[in-house]
């Protein structure tokens, strides 16, 4: 019989971050599975299944176009060079937040802050990473005094030359790409996602109407694929994401490659060497000890080899 809750959950990785070939590629192993189920049963009708096929030719086909362009290749060296140039912004301000000079260090902490949401958008897709610099100038107006401060104006000015020269890159590109009428990425991106997700709506509410417990089982099958093809990609995704983050760090260390370790010496850990001396107690001569016995030779002179025994006459 019919139920009112579902025990199945769809991923859809809506929004997920992927490459533009990953996007296409996901889509894709996503339709493979599903237009071999029985549609009917899915409520997907083939025009739903034949919108969606075509959505993502057209991804497939943008990317194609993208890859083959000699204008992707000067994309690519601004695109480095937007990179370069945020990493140095940001790397000085970081740097700054420890400068001993008070005004350098307040101007550096304020722009931490202000900037922090802007931080990392190097790693974002090269579309959004334009509009991205775009709106962190619009901040930077308010901070023109901490700006100068550090000395970062003429960085901020190279910046904005080549996104800007990135951007004016994509128009081009994109020029090329209306002779053969093809939409922007991000249009062929949405309405693959917004096929995909009406698709796993009828694939869900499918199971919420369904009486027959085999159909059931069936849709249940179905979803698991659909889930375990997205987990696969966003894990490759993560990975990459990791492995690009370690190459970064490892190009950095090879770019400020540090000097073997030298031994240190006395005082490099912030303390005071020591030089076997037991620490003064801060009393004087004499203090804390029993007053000379006249009649006893040798008075309070310690014995040689060893610390005096304050009892040891005693015995």
């Amino acid at each position: 019989m019919a139920t009112t809750t579902s025990p199945i959950k769809l991923e859809s990785n809506r929004g997920a971050r992927f490459s533009n070939t990953a996007h296409a590629k996901f889509h894709q192993t996503q339709y493979d599975l599903i237009s071999k189920a029985d549609l009917p049963k899915i409520n997907v009708s083939p025009d739903m299944l034949k919108e969606w096929k075509d959505a993502i030719e057209v991804e497939v086909e943008i990317t194609r176009q993208a890859q083959a362009s000699v204008i992707t290749k000067e994309m690519l060296v601004k695109d480095r060079e937007r990179d370069e140039a945020l990493n140095n912004l940001f790397g000085i301000i970081r740097a700054q937040r420890y400068s001993h000079v008070e005004p350098v260090r307040k101007a550096a902490e304020k722009l931490s802050v202000e900037l922090k949401p802007y931080f990392g958008i190097q790693k974002e897709i090269n579309e959004d990473e334009t509009e991205l610099i775009r709106g962190m100038e619009k901040d930077v107006t308010r901070l023109v005094p901490e700006i100068a401060v550090l000395g970062l104006t003429d960085v901020m000015q190279h910046l904005h030359t080549v996104n800007e020269e990135y951007e004016r890159l994509i128009v081009t590109r994109r020029n090329d790409g209306d002779a053969l009428n093809l939409p922007d990425t991000r249009v062929a991106r949405q309405t693959s996602e917004r096929i995909f997700e009406a698709i796993c709506q009828c694939i869900q509410a499918s199971y919420l109407l369904s009486t027959v417990d085999a159909d059931r089982k069936m849709i249940t099958t179905l979803v698991t694929g659909i889930n375990h093809i997205s987990s696969d990609f966003r894990d490759t995704h993560a990975q990459s994401q990791a492995q690009k983050a370690a190459a970064k760090k490892r190009k950095e260390g090879d770019d400020n490659p540090k000097k073997p370790s030298d031994p240190k010496k006395p005082g490099d850990d912030g303390k005071k060497p020591d030089d076997g001396k037991k620490p003064d107690d801060g009393k004087k001569p004499g203090e804390g000890k029993k007053p000379e016995d006249p009649k006893k030779p040798g008075g309070d002179t310690p014995k040689p080899g060893r610390e005096e025994d304050p009892g040891e006459d005693q015995v």
